[in-house]
């Protein structure tokens, strides 16, 4: 042709067809909470199969369920490494080195891999029915049935051996083998290999039967490889890992391990899960850890799936809140046999007696809605039901009653699954008291009762019975013998004969001898009699043609060639004979033989579907029907078969086999006949389709098939779409209402494709969680953790798109599970979801508002506040009451009571300058306030206090201590203000040798003293002391205590000034102790001076105090001093703040229930309060009432819905770790790198906000604990933990990314910059400080953001030395800046000659006080009346307080004095005055 275009085809070399691509998989994403790690979950809903018309599924459908998603198609391919597995025992098929087989191992071991090899050598997909080769991987050798006497064995390779071949047979759809397929191996001899447990662990081929000892599962290698398992071991490391830190700590193990097994384990038992899964010995298990721990069987799989669903708080309060939605997606997302091992854990395991009983005891005993529907219980029953009780019942449904549902029965009966059949018998005749047959054959009639009965009958039955019926009688029906036997294989005429003996006590074979003759009747003979055996191919073929060739044809040759080979040697015979020949078999056979004996040669010659498609159509051709042949042709076909018929049909006659069969039938035998064809999926979706079709939905119908076809879900969708063009779950949506609905449509939208290796033990739980819901929410929010029920709340609303809080709410108002409880039982499970700061708030209101006010409660609250917290408490309060903290309980309160509250629920640094304030406000100073504030606070306290002071009142505290003191008091105060920071130089010689001269001879140089000791810390007057006794022999303190008492020529002239100077030499928990004891002790009590001592000791110095006050002169027992000298709500509220918190509430417990009745609100509270603590609450608890916590509630509250709550509350096991008295709820995280990776995250975050909001910021107390994990992780390596140390600061610094610029004196000063406390450590509270401050730094919130990845983390290695060391004495002094106080302002000008003091408190009581004032213009001091005029009202307060003015004065004494001011013009000033009148009376 040239150079034109051919018209040929070009070469193209040969393509084998694409490989099969993995389903599309859930996507696990992450979803983030704060206060510690996110959360994977899984995300359904991109989740399709191409072709399958299903609804797409929305946020939060199955989060928590892990499909068996692999990277790898489920598809068999030639090649590919599986496993066998016996279904019913669990047994995998092993082989041995010696070369046998057998089943007795669970155990998925490498000795258990086969090899399979299709029969063509090729790699494509094995499909049902093919023939494979399974090659040993470890041996190298093949599996072999040899004979059917023998167990299998493993064998070399041979090529000939017949025994090595088997027939893969699968059961369902579609026709490829995939993994987790039910299979069934074929021997040569058609026997199926079966696993007889009961009787030994060998292998054999005995029977052609698939039954429950024949049935297999394959699993694909490659799939489980590559499935789930780092998904599964992420679901459960984040179920044990309660405070998202990111590591198991002991705690954690030992509460899941007590929640798995039901009680508590050994300490022994949790050593050495610890010791395996924390083999670094660090006391955190991290992620890899865990994962390699739990491959190891450190936990069996059944545990480890039932800590998964036992640590998902969010998920077990979603199946406590939804209990109907849980049993919906729990049944119909789990397998049948899944559903039935769920069931077992239900009731043995989990002891919770029957599900399907409990279901109806809920309906009976609740008003809830959806338990009242009939159709929802029905359905529920049914996924409940054992696969044999539901087809039991669903047969029986089509028969019992008036008349027959034809439909159903046919659908039934033609889709009943062989390995049931026997079990649907017996299980029928035991509940329905009369056999199936028998009910069949009563409920029928004509060819429609022969298909259902035939059909019915097991496959071997059934071709006996048609046989005995073709031959008794008059006359034998040849054709229908035919169609038997040419159609079975050599197995089934085994499995036949030996029926046809038991059913009708005679020989088969004897019985067609004495039917039938001539060489029809030995073609029979030799069918029945012939067993699988080699042959010579091209022998055979030569023997065959020379049968027909020339005059005459030698039968019994042709009889012996052709009717004793299998189908698929004849398949062979057909290929070589057309090969040698040129001719086709078939067609000489036709030639040369006739009648019923060319038939049955033809049937022998012909391939079985073929076959079988002609005797189909000869049934219908023609007038009439032969129904008893189609009847026979069509019963009990498998599947593969099915499909076959239906090509071969068309491909021979160009016809439609339905079609054909509609055309010579009708009525309810023609729906049978076709349903006999179809595949059962086709079948289900069409009595699906019948069940909503027409007026009304026939509702048991549509139940019973749904969940027949449950596990074939998506082939049901498919054929349900292409007869309705529809999808199923619209129809259903549009036919059916309610719960109801939502069940079908769950079942309607299953994956029946992608399998879950989810042990039944998690599903039995999670049914469990829903039909015990109030236990369910009882034990979740009482036994986890607050940081563990925060962290899932935001889970919660993240993944289902709801308030947990609001839920419960909504749960408990609806008339439902939670209805018919009380109001307290409602409000404990709401206060249990409540975080710290909300209960607080919310109980601080409870005690302040309505009739009266609960001091017992108010008292205990306020004196636990934690530290932390102040802000937020303050700040939640003011936003959900509209109104401040402070000011209601002022207005509550009164007396020394009221000043103890308001100073500890004000703001440290606010109750200490209020507190400095009232005690120069008004008539005189209390100069011993001022001293012991001063005095007992540190450095860094003083320069917060100084700028808190400015602040609050416009005036500086420096200024207005001078003004109202005098003298060595006013030097020593005013100096020690001033001295912002210690001397870096210190001379210690030259200072000894100044105290000496100042104090030795006569006179005393008090400005000397001064200047040496006001400027020096704690440790510097350690130092200074000790080199003063070296030098000198003398204890400095009791010199400068001797010095004390005047002897006509003491330095010290005030007692004040001398309790300054002695303060300044003690230890800072030694000031403490003896200021408070001076408060104490002698006449009187100095109550605002205890009171502020008092106030905001962290539960350290609460503990340091109670010690220390032991030790010192004239101490002893502070809680018996504090008894003794005060009473009341006073007295309880001064010892609450020395106490434990955890006393503080075991004490408030025990008073909620004292008098009459029990106060279930606070009662409540104070449990839920004390819940993270109540282990120590119990010990304190023993301590009041000898019965113990859990027993008095037992004894004391009564037989109320929510005591078992408060019981389960006072026997929780708290997890503890270092940090917990200051409210921390996490624990240290296992690494560096994740505690700094939280850090940045949080730190970036409130930097922005800062830098948007343009105004300060104060962290709330997520972001403080998310940040606060850096502290934890150095703080738990440091000598004072959970505090930081100096080289812990170092290192956190340095791994923040703002270290101090050398790792001497700068970091000296950095660490004491932090330590406001003042401690000598950093604290939880200096810690929230410094990054409070840091926060709202413009050289923080402006600056680059810190990494927030892993991999940009780099912490730098920068070991400290012992440079520091040296600074330690100076800690963050410097010289820079330092000025030394000399006792007047340098450089200032003389001060003006004092004016005539005027004692006003005179001119008040001698009326000349108008006078005084009537030219005198008033002043004001920070928003206060100040002046001759304030000192005025201060002197009217005096009066009117402690005076009878009633009889003196025409107005109340301030009264008078704001209207004179008034009268004069003065009006701007009378608030000015009321609020002098305020500070006054608070001052006295």
């Amino acid at each position: 042709m040239g150079c034109g275009a051919s018209s040929e085809k070009p070469y193209v070399p040969h393509q084998a067809p694409e490989d099969p691509k993995p389903a599309v998989g859930a996507k696990h994403e992450q979803v983030n909470v704060e206060g510690g790690g996110g959360f994977t979950v899984a995300h359904q809903a991109g989740r399709a199969h191409p072709g399958d018309p299903v609804r797409p599924k929305g946020p939060g459908f199955l989060p928590f369920v892990r499909f068996d998603t692999a990277a790898v198609a489920p598809q068999i391919k030639g090649g590919d490494h599986i496993y066998l597995i016996f279904t019913y025992s669990e047994a995998a098929i092993e082989g041995k080195e010696d070369g046998s087989v057998a089943a007795d191992d669970k155990e998925l071991k490498s000795s258990c891999i086969f090899r399979v090899w299709r029969k063509d050598g090729t790699n494509a997909v094995c499909n049902d029915g093919d023939d494979v080769f399974f090659e040993h991987v470890d041996t190298g050798k093949y599996l072999e049935g040899a004979t059917d006497t023998k167990p299998l064995a493993l064998a070399d390779k041979d090529e000939n051996s017949s025994g090595q071949l088997f027939g893969f047979f699968k059961q369902g759809r579609p026709m490829e083998m995939r993994h987790r397929d039910t299979v069934y191996l074929q021997t040569w001899l058609h026997n199926y290999v079966e696993y007889r447990y009961f009787e030994d662990s060998n292998l054999y081929a005995k029977r052609w039967q698939r039954r429950e000892p024949q049935t297999l599962t394959v699993l694909k290698k490659a799939v489980l490889d590559s499935s789930t398992t780092e998904v599964a071991r992420k679901f459960q490391f984040q179920a044990f890992d309660l405070d998202g830190n990111g590591t198991i700590s002991k705690s954690e193990i030992d509460m899941m391990v007590s929640l798995i097994r039901g009680k508590e384990p050994t300490v022994e038992e949790i050593e050495e899960i610890m010791v395996k899964a924390d083999p670094a010995h660090t006391g955190n298990i991290p992620f890899p850890s865990f994962a390699s721990w739990a491959d190891a069987g450190g936990m069996t799989e059944e545990e480890l799936n039932h800590a998964e669903v036992l640590g998902n708080v969010a998920q077990r309060c979603y199946d406590a809140l939804h209990e109907e939605s849980c049993l919906v997606e729990v049944l119909g997302t789990i397998d049948g046999m899944t559903v039935q091992g769920m069931v077992s854990q239900y009731s043995e395991n989990l002891k919770a007696g029957s599900v399907s009983e409990r279901i109806v005891e809920k309906a009976a005993a609740e008003s809830d809605g959806w338990f009242f529907s009939g159709n929802w219980k029905n359905c529920m029953k049914a996924l409940l039901e054992p696969e044999v009780d539901l087809w039991v019942r669903c047969l029986n449904d089509a028969m019992k009653g008036w008349g027959t549902d034809e439909n159903s029965l046919s659908a039934l009966v033609c889709t009943i699954p062989e390995r049931l059949r026997i079990p649907i018998f017996l299980k029928y005749y035991e509940t329905v008291g009369k056999g199936l047959l028998e009910h069949i054959e009563s409920e029928t009639s004509f060819s429609y009762k022969k298909v259902m009965m035939w059909q019915a009958m097991s496959p071997e039955d059934c071709r006996a019975k048609i046989l005995n019926k073709a031959m008794v009688g008059l006359g034998t029906a040849e054709d229908q013998l035919i169609r038997v036997i040419c159609q079975l294989n050599f197995g089934e005429r085994r499995e036949v004969k030996e029926a046809y003996q038991r059913m009708y006590s005679r020989d088969l074979l004897e019985h067609i001898k004495s039917e039938t003759s001539g060489d029809f009747q030995k073609a029979l003979l030799v069918m029945l009699e012939a067993e699988e055996a080699p042959f010579d191919l091209e022998a055979d073929c030569a023997a065959m043609k020379e049968a027909m060739e020339g005059w005459g044809t030698d039968e019994m040759t042709l009889t012996k060639m052709i009717c004793n080979k299998t189908s698929k040697q004849m398949e062979d015979v057909n290929a070589k004979f057309k090969e040698l020949y040129d001719r086709d078999l078939l067609e000489w056979v036709k030639s040369e033989t006739s009648g019923y004996y060319k038939d049955t040669l033809i049937g022998c010659i012909r391939h079985p579907m073929k076959q079988l498609a002609h005797s189909v159509r000869d049934c219908m051709k023609g007038w009439g029907t032969d129904d008893e042949g189609l009847i026979t042709c069509l019963v009990h076909l498998e599947d593969f078969k099915k499909a076959a018929l239906i090509k071969e049909y068309k491909t021979e006659f160009g016809r439609d086999i339905f079609a054909d069969i509609k055309a010579d039938t009708s009525g309810a035998y023609e729906k049978a006949l076709c349903n006999l064809v179809k595949p059962a999926p086709q079948v289900w979706a069409e009595s699906l389709t019948s069940a909503m079709k027409g007026l009304g939905t026939a509702d048991a119908l549509l139940i019973n098939f749904m969940v027949l076809a449950k596990e074939d879900m998506m082939e049901v969708r498919k054929h349900f779409h292409t007869q309705n063009s529809k999808m199923l779950e619209d129809w259903i949506e549009a036919e059916t209402s309610g719960d109801y609905k939502h069940s079908l449509l769950m079942l309607a939208g299953r994956n029946s494709e992608e399998t879950i290796s989810i042990a039944p033990v998690y599903w039995a739980q999670r049914c469990k969680d829903a039909l015990f819901n109030v236990d369910t929410v009882k034990e979740v929010l009482v036994s986890m953790p607050a940081t563990a029920i925060k962290r899932h709340t935001q889970l919660y609303e993240a993944v289902y798109g709801a308030s947990l809080k609001e839920e419960v709410e909504k749960k408990c108002n609806e008339k439902g599970t939670f209805f018919f409880f009380t109001n307290w039982w409602k409000h404990a499970m709401m206060s249990l979801l409540y975080m710290p700061v909300e209960l607080y708030v919310k109980g601080l209101w409870d005690a302040m508002h309505g009739w009266g006010t609960d001091e017992y409660t108010l008292t205990g609250l306020v004196c636990t506040l934690p530290e932390n917290l102040y802000d937020e408490i303050h700040g939640l309060y003011e936003k959900t009451h509209e109104r401040k903290l402070v000011n209601h309980i002022e207005s509550e309160t009164s007396f020394n009571y009221k000043k103890v509250l308001k100073y500890q629920a004000m703001p440290w640094a606010e109750s200490r300058a209020t507190a400095l304030h009232g005690a120069m406000a008004g008539w005189g100073t209390a100069e011993d306030q001022l001293v012991r504030i001063i005095i007992c606070s540190t450095f860094k306290e003083r320069e917060v206090i100084k700028a808190t002071y400015k602040k609050m009142y416009s005036r500086d505290l420096i200024q207005h201590i001078e003004s109202e003191t005098s003298g060595n008091l006013k030097n020593i105060l005013v100096a020690v203000l001033k001295c912002t920071h210690p001397k870096a130089s210190v001379d210690y010689d030259k200072d000894c040798e100044n105290l000496k001269k100042a104090m030795d001879g006569i006179g005393t140089n008090e400005k000397a003293i001064i200047q040496i000791v006001a400027g020096k810390t704690p440790q510097q007057i350690e130092t200074l002391k000790a080199k003063f006794e070296e030098k000198y022999g003398e204890d400095l303190f009791a010199r400068i205590d001797n010095e004390t008492w005047d002897w006509g020529m003491s330095m010290f002239m005030t007692p004040n000034f001398r309790a300054a100077m002695l303060g300044l030499m003690r230890s800072p928990s030694e000031r403490l102790a003896c200021a408070v004891r001076d408060c104490i002790v002698g006449w009187g009590t100095d109550d605002t001076g205890l009171i502020t001592l008092l106030v905001h000791l962290s539960e350290r110095q609460r503990r340091d105090l109670v010690e220390k006050y032991k030790e010192i002169k004239n101490g002893g027992d502070i809680f018996k001093a504090i008894s003794g000298d005060t009473s009341g709500d006073y007295k309880r509220a001064l010892l609450a703040l020395v106490k434990p918190p955890p006393q503080v509430w075991a004490e408030a417990i025990l008073s909620s229930m004292k008098g009459l009745g029990t106060s279930d609100n606070l009662l409540i509270n104070w449990m839920c309060i004390a819940k993270e603590r109540m282990d120590e609450v119990r010990t304190h608890f023993q301590e009041l009432d000898a019965r113990g916590l859990p027993a008095w509630i037992a004894n004391e509250c009564s037989d109320s819905d929510y005591k078992d709550t408060l019981i389960r509350l006072a026997n929780r096991r708290c997890e503890r770790f270092a940090g917990q008295e200051v409210g921390l709820s996490i624990a240290p995280p296992l690494t560096k790198e994740d505690a700094i990776l939280k850090f940045t995250t949080t730190f970036n975050k409130l930097c922005k906000l800062r830098r948007a909001k343009g105004d300060n910021i104060i962290p709330g107390e997520e972001d403080q604990q998310a940040m606060g994990n850096a502290f934890l992780y150095y703080g738990s390596l440091s000598t004072c933990a959970p505090n930081l140390d100096i080289p812990g600061l170092w290192d956190l610094t340095n791994a923040c990314g703002f270290p101090p610029g050398d790792d001497g004196p700068d970091l000296v000063a950095t660490f004491h910059e932090w330590d406001v406390s003042g401690t000598g450590e950093i604290t939880w509270n200096d810690f929230v400080r410094e990054m409070t401050t840091r926060i709202n730094d413009p050289g923080h919130f402006e600056a680059d953001p810190l990494p927030e990845t892993i991999d940009a983390i780099s912490i730098p290695d920068k070991p400290l030395g012992d440079g520091y060391k040296a600074h330690l004495n100076s800690f963050n002094a410097s010289d820079n800046d330092y000025e030394e106080y000399d006792g007047e302002e340098k450089g200032a000008p003389a001060p003006p000659p004092a004016e005539q003091a005027v004692d006003m408190y005179a001119a008040f009581t001698d009326g000349s006080w108008k006078d005084v004032l009537a030219g005198v213009a008033p002043t004001e001091d920070g928003g206060v009346l100040s002046g001759p005029w304030g000192e005025c009202v201060a002197a009217a307060v005096k009066v009117e307080c402690t005076e009878d003015w009633q009889g003196r004065f025409d107005d109340a004494p301030v009264g008078l004095v704001i209207d004179y001011l008034c009268s004069l013009g003065h009006g701007d000033f009378a608030g000015m005055a009321e609020q002098k009148e305020q500070a006054c009376k608070a001052a006295l």
